[in-house]
């Protein structure tokens, strides 16, 4: 997935490839230069669900069923006009900062319904947005129901981890089991996401030299961004579960899900990794988007990338092509996050496990380690971008090059 192999309309790119990724729910979207948002808002984006033992094991303990117990959900917000079409119209202020839609889709639906059963469902959660975070949590009125997080953007956890809210960002996926088993034939749970800061206003501070707007919340950046109903970080429902169904299953959990080994860091130096806006520019490393320059070379061993966002900047959602990694630690995390770090390191249940996508929040540092040891020949060009798709069409992405 490169935009130097864009394919021009009425023309076609022959490819075919090995699957060796772990399972796990994957998803796959195109990548055209200065496009990639309007094509993917508008719909070129799908599912790759990939399948191995592990992920069979688990299916076969219990009763998991794909498209029945065992559901992918894709989470986007779109706008449309009076007629039911598509709006994909971002003014100046919505390119730097990222479209917004105003309505909530889930599987391409609004106000999504699905009847359940007291048992175990797997929802394998994409963030499809184009720019919009979302804070996952199971609300049974106002109570939050406990719910496990058993796999992230690289397939499963080494084990279930207890949660009752995480971030999702834009190209993350969140594997949760929902345990259903105690609710009563009629009761109704809300798959929601919570309400919190976004911290939109800080990156406009220090983009524009700062007193542009006052204080933090949503208000301002809802009309700055076009006046959409919906405003960042704003709660609402997503699914609506309804317990009709006798169905019963399987009560308990594998107590291990996969191997999961740490990768061996003695030694590596980090690599800083720096995010940040120069007159309206989000950067990396102080660069925008050279299609055939590369801003670095990364070697063929375990590097360790130590990613820095700016004080006054907004969340960005980095992403890596080509390689999975290891999120270490976070640094300086702000208010919002910090309740939901309940791994050591600072991390979040949304951190575990293989990653291709880790949101960085204004002012933190994320520790992340890669292996780029592996068997591919000649030199290699790969892409490192913000997956706000709005920041990556704007040139916040940079290419590295494996030598060969």
């Amino acid at each position: 997935g490169h935009p130097n192999d864009s394919i021009a309309p009425g023309k076609n790119y022959p490819y075919a490839f090995t699957v060796n990724n772990r399972g796990g729910t994957y998803w796959y979207h195109t990548h055209a230069h200065h496009l990639t948002a309007k094509q993917a808002f508008g719909g070129l984006a799908s599912f790759f669900i990939v399948e191995d033992d592990d992920q069979l094991r688990l299916a076969r303990a219990l009763d998991l069923k794909l498209g029945e117990t065992d559901l992918p959900l894709v989470i986007q917000d779109k706008r449309f006009n009076a007629a039911g079409e598509l709006v994909y119209q971002p003014s100046m202020m919505e390119k730097m900062m990222g479209y917004l839609g105003d309505i909530v889709l889930v599987n391409l639906t609004p106000n999504a319904y699905l009847e359940i059963g007291p048992r175990f469902y797997r929802f394998r959660c994409l963030n499809g947005s184009n720019a919009r975070a979302y804070k996952l949590a199971f609300m049974r009125g106002k109570e939050q129901l406990a719910y496990q997080v058993i796999g992230t953007d690289g397939g499963l956890l080494d084990r279930p981890y207890p949660a009752k809210q995480a971030f999702l960002a834009p190209g993350e996926r969140l594997d949760v089991l929902f345990d259903a088993s105690a609710l009563q034939q009629g009761e109704t749970v809300f798959l929601k996401s919570l309400a919190f800061d976004p911290m939109e206003n800080d990156s406009m501070m220090g983009g524009m030299g700062g007193g542009m707007m006052g204080g933090k919340g949503n208000n301002s950046m809802m009309q700055m961004h076009g006046g959409g109903r919906l405003a960042d970080g704003l709660e609402f429902n997503l699914l609506k579960l309804v317990v009709a169904k006798a169905a019963q299953g399987p009560r308990e959990v594998p107590a291990r899900l996969s191997a999961l080994a740490p990768l061996d860091i003695a030694g590596v130096q980090p690599r800083r990794v720096k995010l940040s806006m120069d007159r309206m520019q989000w950067l990396i490393d102080g660069r925008r988007f050279e299609p055939h320059a590369a801003a670095f070379d990364a070697r063929r061993v375990v590097e360790v990338w130590d990613i820095e966002n700016a004080e006054h900047s907004m969340i960005h959602p980095m992403h890596l092509h080509g390689f999975s990694f290891q999120v270490l630690g976070r640094s300086n995390s702000p208010a919002a996050l910090r309740p939901l770090a309940t791994e050591s390191g600072g991390l979040t249940v949304a951190d575990l496990g293989w990653k291709d996508t880790v949101l960085v929040w204004p002012g933190e540092t994320v520790r992340i380690a890669i292996d780029f040891r592996q068997a591919f020949p000649g030199e290699q060009l790969l892409l490192f971008h913000c997956h706000n798709l709005e920041h990556e069409d704007a040139d916040m992405m940079v290419n590295y090059r494996i030598p060969a």
